[in-house]
């Protein structure tokens, strides 16, 4: 008896999920700077049969600081942007990179979520939520950057990895700090912090966060195009004087995501 009840309720869990469409993603995980297509099935769902088929998605579902897409347009008039690509019989594609979008940096996008509906809203598929994004993969190299992509509001940390340094005075360095450097969007620099204290995460890697906001005072309306760092230090000379070296100065240049 508890088998046959066992079958008969999974019998209506699958007539529910069919019910709902189905969602595939290619590649079946990713990151917020992947490029992903969403492959929708909308058998089942109000949209069936129908050849216009529009995404409305929205970032961070449940967590806080989320965005509307970029695409989503207004409820009861989509925009074409966010039209999907008919394939065959109730099956729509939609290509997407999350950073571009939502409009946020890596470092702000957790999950994403999404429904079909109809360009005057009228009709809609359930909501698919949330998909979480998988977290950047980095290669360890003597200079690194986290997140790989930002804008000039986000937080920044820049690590300096000793144990890869080809520098003998970067190899022997200690007293470790950074030097940051802000630039408007004509190049121009406007403002510049030296000697920011670094983390010392093990004694093979220095870090330094920031966002720029709070290490200078940016005149008002001021975009920030790029910044530069440089890790500093100290070496022992021969007579064992502490004298000052520094690795190269790395430029990052800031995405504009909105």
């Amino acid at each position: 008896m508890k088998k046959i009840l066992l079958l008969i309720i999974c019998s209506f869990g699958a007539m529910w999920a069919s019910g709902q469409g189905k969602v595939t993603f290619s590649p079946a995980t990713f990151t917020s700077e992947d490029e992903v297509t969403i492959t929708l099935d909308v058998t089942g769902t109000p949209l069936a049969g129908t050849n216009d088929v529009y995404i409305w998605a929205f970032s961070n579902d449940g967590v806080g600081g989320g965005k509307d897409a970029t695409t989503n347009g207004q409820w009861g008039s989509s925009s074409e942007d966010a039209k999907m690509t008919k394939t065959a019989t109730n099956i729509f594609t939609f290509k997407f990179t999350a950073t571009t979008l939502f409009g946020q940096s890596p470092a702000e996008l957790i999950n994403f979520g999404f429904l079909g509906k109809a360009k005057d809203g009228s009709k809609q598929t359930p909501d698919y939520k949330p998909f979480k994004f998988d977290p950047l993969v980095f290669t360890a190299s003597q200079f690194r950057l986290f997140p790989a992509k930002l804008d000039y509001t986000d937080m920044a940390t820049v690590y300096f990895h000793q144990n890869l340094a080809t520098d003998i005075n970067l190899q022997r360095m200690a007293n470790i700090k950074v030097s940051l450097s802000f630039y408007d969007e004509a190049g121009n620099v406007v403002g510049s912090k030296q000697g920011v204290a670094t983390v010392k995460e093990s004694t093979i890697l220095f870090s330094s966060s920031f966002i720029p906001g709070r290490v200078i005072t940016l005149p008002a309306g001021t975009k920030l195009s790029k910044f530069t760092y440089q890790f500093t230090g100290t070496v022992k000379d021969a007579n064992g004087l502490d004298i000052p070296a520094n690795g190269p100065v790395t430029e990052v240049i800031y995405t504009i995501f909105n």
